[in-house]
């Protein structure tokens, strides 16, 4: 084998790392984009559950069924008393 073929495959080894790490540079910008976007897709969701709760209580203050909150919510009634009974224990400390 010559200089010149030394150096082609050389040039071609090189072009595949190259690739290969170009690649992976765009992966980790787009794992990157995707935690930003589940960082604020999960400050969303806490939004969303703390407007939730404060329409719960304040259809169970009224004195809507719990039962009747439950169903509308799709929610499993125990889960919706656990959630309550969180709020109570919340507010007695």
């Amino acid at each position: 084998m010559d200089k010149e073929e030394h150096f082609e495959l050389l040039r071609e080894s090189a072009a595949e790392v190259q690739e290969l790490q170009d690649h992976l540079q765009m992966i980790r910008k787009q794992e990157a984009e995707l935690q930003a976007d589940r960082v604020a897709t999960l400050d969303k969701l806490k939004t969303a559950r703390k407007a939730r709760f404060a329409r719960i209580t304040a259809a169970v203050e009224d004195r809507v069924p719990k039962a009747q909150v439950a169903r509308e919510l799709n929610m499993d009634r125990t889960n919706l008393y656990k959630l309550l009974d969180g709020k109570e224990e919340a507010g007695d400390a």
